[in-house]
């Protein structure tokens, strides 16, 4: 099989765009599709702020996801990175699903270093963003725990390598189920 679209899943923190930018420099021929840009764009066409998207009915949030769907199911060589990205693919035979995960204390220090704020409230923001989102997607979609490995073809541990290694582990990994 030949994949034609990859994506980068991944909590809060767990080195997702990292890993999604390193492999887009040994992709370069593919394009990176960034959720949460593509989020905001979406809002902003219904007159929406991202600090709004608390109000958005489910109905709104299950229309972003089938526009995302009808991307991963139709573009060619595209890296597609969020949260719920490799979750909305995981019925597509030709996208390679990847999940990256790192130990809480691991993703504590790097929303510290991204959001320039303190120990103690990126826990709390990590939690809480962890947490809602479960229960969002349990609420839309009845889906109990989108990190289930049963929808990805890989998992990552992004502690323990570089986002240039993970990139290539990528890559080899799907030239072995398949080829890009």
């Amino acid at each position: 099989m030949k994949f034609r679209a990859i994506t980068i899943s991944g909590e809060v923190a767990s080195g997702k765009s990292s890993v999604a930018n390193s492999l887009l420099a040994l992709l370069p021929s593919w394009t990176r599709v960034n959720t949460g840009q593509r989020f905001r764009d979406f809002c902003a066409s219904k007159g929406m702020t991202i600090q709004q998207v608390a109000e958005l009915t489910d109905e709104t949030h299950r229309e972003f996801d089938q526009s995302q769907k009808l991307l991963l199911s139709t573009e060619n060589h595209i890296i597609v990175e969020g949260r719920l990205a490799g979750w909305l693919a995981r019925d597509i035979e030709d996208v390679f699903r990847v999940f990256c995960f790192a130990p809480l204390e691991t993703r504590i220090d790097r929303y510290v270093r991204r959001d320039k704020t303190s120990r103690e409230q990126a826990r709390i923001d990590i939690d809480h963003r962890d947490n809602k989102d479960i229960e969002k997607f349990l609420k839309i979609y009845g889906v109990q725990d989108y990190r289930d490995p049963a929808f990805y073809h890989l998992e990552l541990d992004t502690s323990t390598l570089l986002p240039d290694d993970l990139a290539q582990i990528i890559i080899d990994q799907a030239k072995l189920q398949g080829e890009l």
